[in-house]
């Protein structure tokens, strides 16, 4: 069979089924045919103008492209919390909470029109879900929008452009990224400190050092004040050998409150 006799086959089944077939749904002469001529079954489908169902091969809608506060939110939950593979075939979103990356599933699902399966991890530190979403387009669109792809740890990355010059696209950034790295607590009965933590491999210190100063002066830009920024000792990766240390610094206590009142604080 050539590519016009297996499109026009899948076709017919189509019609016959009243719904896009499945791998296992043709005939096993057919199934090889299709990978004989379209290296793929679903870009055979695709070919053919049938609905596919593997997010992996399913063209973005124009709204993906957008850029507006939910595709700071996407991008700042993965550059912490999250991971886009370095090969950019597909995003991973972690949390303790469920309840939160059902936020980030619903968004996925309305702005680029793609479904994830989640997964309970348990390790040392305890449990945690993950919520995968397999997509090249949604990869490499991420990346485009400034998403780190790869060990964060491992990799240089910074504020994006486009979310330094836009006030409200900053105040998104921020307050997702101090709810996947900050923490607060008291250290008197009347005083609150919120501080931010980030881990990066020893080799690429300063460039960890200059992603702190862009976070330092975005806040500065509504008038929050920080603390000088710590190095602290860090750790030895089992996994690859290396040195990584943790960069941090407050908001200084007069400005607990304008944190919370600009940027927020939900945790």
């Amino acid at each position: 069979m050539n590519k016009e006799e297996v499109i026009k086959e899948l076709r017919i089944i189509t019609k016959e089924r009243g719904k896009s077939p499945t791998r296992r749904s043709i005939p096993l002469k057919l199934y090889y045919h299709c990978i004989k001529q379209f290296k793929y079954f679903n870009e055979a489908k695709k070919q053919a103008g049938l609905k596919l169902y593997n997010n992996r091969f399913l063209e973005l809608p124009p709204s993906s492209y957008i850029q507006d506060k939910d595709l700071v939110r996407l991008v700042s939950f993965l550059t912490f919390d999250g991971h886009l593979y370095k090969s950019l075939n597909a995003i991973i979103l972690i949390s303790k909470y469920k309840n939160e990356l059902k936020k980030y599933e619903k968004l996925i699902k309305n702005k680029f029109g793609l479904n994830g399966n989640y997964r309970l991890k348990a390790d040392g530190f305890g449990e945690s879900f993950n919520y995968r979403v397999y997509s090249k387009e949604l990869g490499k669109l991420l990346n485009k929008f400034g998403t780190p792809r790869g060990d964060k740890m491992l990799t240089p990355f910074d504020v994006p452009n486009w979310i330094k010059e836009n006030k409200e696209f900053t105040r998104e950034y921020l307050k997702v990224a101090f709810y996947c790295e900050g923490c607060k607590y008291k250290t008197s009965e009347n005083t609150e400190i919120i501080q931010f933590n980030l881990n990066k491999s020893e080799e690429l210190l300063e460039d960890g050092l200059k992603f702190i100063e862009s976070l330092i002066y975005l806040l500065k830009e509504f008038n929050i004040e920080t603390t000088k920024t710590w190095i602290m000792k860090g750790n030895l990766r089992k996994k690859d050998g290396k040195t990584t240390k943790m960069i941090k610094f407050k908001i200084k206590a007069n400005s607990i409150n304008k944190f919370i009142k600009e940027i927020g604080w939900i945790k």
